[in-house]
């Protein structure tokens, strides 16, 4: 509301693609991508221009809501409209073909390479992510291992994966690297692994893990790490 009230208010004053850009972002976040749509449509019909954030912004909104089709619908229409795509847009792609597999990843990244985008660590996480999803643990590895610089995501992704497969031997040792980087991955993700390294009798590790831990998260979680540690 107020967004259309300042120009009727102010006539020296009209959104621009900044204000607008806000705008589709806060539709985007409170689950409104129709919203979001409608606020471009009125930046085309007022010849305002419509950047590759704010295309962006409701392409990942339409997926996160399911809306497949109309987010490819919107990907040919940026496409047909030269729209200069980047690493971010195309990584919203694959983070939605990472739920599908890892063949159609794969695809997506060579598309990537063709256009003359060099795939970057966030891409390489989805591809990751859809091995993890079909449960492909040793091709996952691979992916893992050939990365020149790992971030959390990929930390976190990976052990948890490996430990709900039950591999939590193999879990500990990427835990120990993502230590060492100072990239430790969230409290759930460690407690699930010190949690299955208890039951596999690894108490001394699982201890280590307790301990990194604790040096890393606020008291608030420590307190949770405490109460974990009785049963240790």
């Amino acid at each position: 509301q107020l967004f259309d009230e300042i120009p009727q208010r102010y006539q020296n004053i009209t959104p621009d693609k900044i204000s607008y850009g806000m705008l589709i972002k806060s539709y985007c976040d409170s689950g409104s991508p129709e919203k979001a749509m409608e606020t471009m449509r009125d930046m085309e019909a007022k010849g305002v221009e419509v950047t590759i954030i704010a295309f962006t912004t409701i392409l990942g909104s339409l997926y996160k809501n399911g809306q497949i089709d109309a987010a490819e619908s919107l990907w040919t229409e940026m496409v047909n409209k030269g729209c200069e795509l980047d690493n971010t847009v195309y990584n919203v792609r694959l983070m939605n073909a990472a739920k599908e597999s890892p063949k159609r990843v794969t695809e997506l990244m060579e598309e990537m390479i063709s256009v003359g985008l060099k795939p970057d660590t966030v891409s390489y996480n989805y591809l990751m992510t859809a091995y993890c999803v079909k449960r492909m643990m040793n091709e996952a590895k691979k992916v893992y291992e050939g990365l020149d610089q790992a971030n959390a995501a990929t930390f976190r992704t990976l052990i948890f994966h490996l430990c709900i497969n039950g591999l939590y031997e193999q879990a500990l040792v990427v835990f120990k690297k993502s230590a060492l980087m100072h990239k430790i991955p969230d409290f759930k993700t460690c407690k699930h692994l010190t949690e299955g390294l208890v039951k596999n009798n690894r108490m001394e590790d699982a201890r280590g893990v307790a301990r990194t831990v604790k040096k890393k998260f606020p008291p608030r979680l420590v307190t949770e790490w405490k109460k974990l540690e009785e049963n240790l």
